[in-house]
């Protein structure tokens, strides 16, 4: 299985987990909220590594790619959005942020994914 066969399916996953998180945070849900952005985010990280023919087999190796993503693309906010997601995940473990967080956070997310998606 190739790359390019990956990829469109990934997109339309990250899009799903993008509008159920959405959802859930009208639900009040900031639990599952947080992960459904967290998933997002790293989804979308992976499918930019195979589209490079890489594989991510750990949670470092996501930072790695974000790094050099970064780096490439000259922009720092990727990191920090990142880190943002990030902080989601660890959110599904903690249930520690409130829904003012959580919102704020979910529209960081989007103009992170918006970011990853200019990425061939």
């Amino acid at each position: 299985m190739g790359a390019a066969s990956i990829t469109l399916p990934q997109k339309l996953v990250v899009n799903k987990y993008i509008e159920e998180a959405k959802e859930l945070l009208n639900k009040g849900d900031l639990v599952q909220t947080s992960e459904k952005l967290w998933g997002a985010s790293a989804l979308a990280v992976k499918r930019i590594a195979a589209g490079r023919g890489l594989k991510l087999e750990r949670h470092g190796d996501i930072w790695s790619t974000v790094s050099r993503i970064s780096r490439e693309r000259g922009d720092e906010e990727i990191v920090v959005f990142f880190g943002d997601a990030n902080a989601l995940h660890r959110n599904f473990y903690e249930n520690e942020m409130d829904k003012d967080a959580v919102e704020i956070l979910l529209r960081r997310i989007e103009k992170l994914i918006e970011k990853l998606r200019r990425i061939t």
